[in-house]
C-alpha cells in the first residue's frame, strides 16, 4: 500500500530538497543520509535522517526562525541565509501539515515533514 497526502508537490519538493540539502551539508563524509516516507495516524510523513551532529536539544525551536543557523563561525564552511528552515516549516504549515525536528545530538538529526493523507 502506498502514502498519499494533499499537498502541492512544488511545495512538498521545495522542501524535501532544502532537508536533503541541510542533511548532505552537515553529514560527515563517511556518515549516512536517509529519506523514507508513511503513515502516522492520519498524517503522510516524509523524514530526512542524517549522521551529521544533530540538534541540540534547546534549539529545536529557534532553528526554525529566519536567519538562524547552528554550527556558524567565521572558519565555517557552511553557506546559506538562514531561511531554508524557516520557509519550509512556513510551507508545511500552508498545507494543514508540519515540520519538526527531532533532537540528536551528536547522533544526527531527524526532520519529519507531516501532511494531511489524501
Amino acid at each position: 500500500m502506498g502514502v498519499a497526502a494533499w499537498a502541492d508537490q512544488q511545495k512538498v519538493e521545495q522542501i524535501v530538497l532544502n532537508l536533503l540539502s541541510n542533511a548532505v551539508k552537515f553529514t560527515p563524509r563517511d556518515g549516512n543520509v536517509t529519506v523514507s516516507c508513511g503513515l502516522s495516524g492520519d498524517q503522510g510523513t516524509i523524514t530526512v535522517r542524517d549522521t551529521g551532529p544533530g540538534v541540540p536539544a534547546e534549539k529545536t525551536e529557534v532553528i526554525f526562525e529566519p536567519f538562524v543557523q547552528l554550527g556558524r563561525s567565521l572558519t565555517s564552511h557552511q553557506e546559506g541565509t538562514g531561511l531554508g528552515l524557516a520557509i519550509s516549516r512556513d510551507l508545511a504549515r500552508a498545507m494543514g501539515g508540519d515540520l519538526c525536528v527531532d533532537p540528536a545530538p551528536g547522533e544526527g538529526a531527524i526532520f519529519t515533514l507531516t501532511l494531511p493523507s489524501a
